[in-house]
């Protein structure tokens, strides 16, 4: 944008000159602008020697030629700054509508819609989590997992999967087909669960509440039979557990969704497309 004009320093000046004004109504506000120029103004040189393009015209032209285009959002859907568990959200649309906000593509451009989950839940720093376990599962699952933060390496809280949640998920994002991560995870557990509905305000109920912030509803747990079974050493869908695609089946049916593909390890050849 801004930076490849010829009159860039002048509008960045006239910015500086605008918030010095603003900063010096704040007492005690103290900085050194001058020393982080510098590196400032060499990256920005940097910056330009990668070429840029109108990504919405370059998006919506590969579309037009009929070309595939995969845009992978970032951050969970309980993130939205509109939809999300608010306040404890990012500043952005997390959800499938941001891709035609952040690319500039029209809705009725988006085909196929992929919604990543994990074979259990977790959630990083503060906000609702019904079936977090607070508890030596919940630690083992962290283990188990490696759940914590690829930048700040902060514990990701942890517990079991939530249908109420993941529904309410699918709907906003119009999820065509499921992609299940670290089905691995739950290998050692003999049983696991899932939580198919809240108890909130006297009743039962399967959708996430609005207030879900304020009234911390009491999950209702279905026991499910774990596999206890290595799975990640499977290379086929043949090879996979009975249990597990019983686990799987029950979810598909809760969801009214299908379960594309399957993850039981890390690396590349350990993703199963089930269907």
């Amino acid at each position: 944008g801004d930076t490849t004009l010829p009159d860039f320093k002048e509008r960045y000046q006239k910015l500086v000159e605008k918030h010095t004004e603003i900063l010096s109504h704040y007492e005690g506000f103290e900085y050194e602008l001058a020393e982080k120029e510098t590196s400032f103004f060499e990256a920005i040189e940097f910056l330009k020697t990668i070429p840029h393009v109108d990504s919405e015209h370059f998006v919506n032209g590969y579309l037009k030629e009929g070309k595939a285009v995969l845009a992978e959002g970032a951050q969970g859907t309980l993130l939205d700054v509109d939809f999300g568990s608010y306040p404890f959200v990012t500043s952005s649309n997390t959800t499938t509508a941001g891709a035609c906000t952040g690319l500039g593509i029209a809705p009725n451009k988006v085909g196929a819609v992929y919604g990543i989950f994990k074979a259990y839940c977790t959630r990083v720093g503060g906000g609702p989590f019904p079936t977090e376990l607070d508890n030596e599962v919940g630690e083992n699952l962290r283990a188990l997992g490696h759940e914590f933060g690829a930048t700040t390496g902060r514990a990701r809280r942890c517990g079991w999967i939530d249908l109420p949640a993941l529904k309410y998920a699918i709907m906003l994002n119009g999820v065509t087909d499921l992609i299940m991560m670290k089905a691995d995870v739950l290998d050692t557990f003999d049983t696991i669960y899932a939580c198919t509905h809240y108890e909130y305000d006297g009743k039962t109920i399967d959708y996430m509440p609005y207030d879900i912030i304020s009234i911390e509803p009491k999950p209702v747990l279905k026991a499910i039979d774990g596999w206890a079974t290595d799975v990640t050493k499977i290379t086929s869908v043949d090879e996979i557990p009975a249990k597990l695609t019983a686990y799987i089946e029950y979810l598909e049916k809760e969801l009214e969704v299908p379960i594309k593909f399957l993850s039981v390890g890390p690396d590349r050849a350990q993703t199963l497309e089930l269907r």
